[in-house]
């Protein structure tokens, strides 16, 4: 009687701990995707791309769609992966902590990447790319001719600058800009500025009379 009451009473105890040290609870689930494509991504339950996460245990499913490409996630405590013939979906339970997590195709590791942080790791910092430059050309010779537009938006040009003339060059000048080819050049020349609201001269350094005015707005 008095060992099946010590039995009971450390069964009672099992119980009590197992309450009370429950496993690490499931945070969410992970989408990762790879292909068709060059496409690699990691997303939330919601489609919206993942920056940063809490710590804790996450449910990844990953849709490899490629059989050219596979999905890599690496970091702190992970490292899982699909196989690059593989087709189809792989469920990868993960726990993160502080870190970087690095998301990758190994095939083409240099153009399919990305990565997400967790915990005291602050998000990584987007930049905005600067607008591309916008073509023009200026144009002097062949003759006493000079060619440039009468009206441009401000913003940033990659300038193709066509001299044409031994005897003339471009110059173009105004705020902020002063840039010249030489009288004696004959070629191409490339120059790329931002041109800000005003006015701007394009004339000959040779004869200022052969001039205009470009209107910036």
């Amino acid at each position: 009687m008095r060992c099946m009451r010590i039995a009971l009473i450390a069964a009672s105890f099992a119980v009590w701990l197992v309450a009370a040290s429950p496993l690490a609870a499931d945070t969410g689930q992970l989408i990762g995707s790879v292909g068709p494509g060059f496409g690699i991504s990691v997303t939330d339950s919601s489609g919206a791309a993942v920056k940063h996460l809490d710590p804790g245990t996450y449910t990844l499913l990953v849709h490899d769609l490629s059989a050219e490409h596979n999905f890599h996630l690496s970091g702190p405590g992970v490292d899982v992966t699909t196989d690059v013939t593989f087709v189809g979906d792989m469920t990868f339970t993960i726990t993160v902590t502080n870190g970087t997590y690095n998301f990758v195709c190994d095939v083409h590791a240099s153009r399919m990447h990305g990565l997400f942080t967790a915990g005291t790791t602050p998000p990584p910092t987007t930049t905005t790319p600067a607008p591309a430059a916008r073509p023009l050309t200026l144009r002097v010779g062949p003759g006493r001719a000079l060619a440039a537009p009468a009206r441009l938006a401000a913003g940033r040009y990659a300038i193709t600058v066509r001299d044409a003339s031994a005897t003339d060059n471009v110059h173009l000048k105004g705020k902020d800009v002063d840039r010249k080819s030489g009288v004696a050049f004959k070629g191409q020349a490339r120059w790329t500025v931002t041109l800000k609201a005003g006015s701007y001269r394009v004339f000959s350094d040779a004869h200022p009379t052969l001039a205009r005015t470009i209107r910036v707005s």
